[in-house]
């Protein structure tokens, strides 16, 4: 049976209408700054993809990566080696929607005083000083393990 030219063009011109209407994930530049002398020279993955590579400590990478927004999956290594083999931390955060966002790598104490590492998203850039707001992936509902 024949499909009549039509349908066709009905079919193609519904597929096309989709294709330009469904919108597309925002892209949200973001920084990384490592703030901890004790995790010496980093690399950090996010969800599985090397993001920003060799970052010295007190330092701040000087360009952005775009991220889509929402929750991802961050682990930061020693600059040497592949993710899962020594992390240092392995979390996870949010980006938001529209703005620009600096990961900070810093340290932070537990309630009995022992220091760990963790990452806060802070909204600005913090190189420009122009951060508004910070929060750790510790203060939100996402769980973060340390390693």
């Amino acid at each position: 049976m024949r499909t009549p030219k039509f349908l066709k063009s009905l079919l193609l011109s519904t597929l096309l209408t989709a294709a330009v209407v469904t919108p597309a994930a925002s892209a949200t530049p973001a920084y990384f700054s490592n703030q901890s002398g004790q995790s010496g020279v980093v690399d950090v993955y996010v969800d599985g993809r090397l993001v920003f590579d060799n970052v010295f400590p007190n330092s701040v990478m000087m360009f952005p990566r775009d991220l889509t927004s929402g929750t991802h999956q961050v682990v930061v290594t020693p600059f040497f080696l592949s993710p899962g083999e020594q992390d240092i931390l392995h979390t996870a955060v949010t980006i938001a929607e529209n703005g620009t966002y600096t990961l900070l790598l810093g340290e932070v104490e537990d309630e009995l005083g022992r220091s760990s590492l963790d990452i806060s998203v802070y909204s600005g850039d913090v190189q420009s000083g122009a951060s508004q707001e910070a929060w750790s992936s510790q203060d939100t509902d996402i769980e973060a393990a340390g390693m």
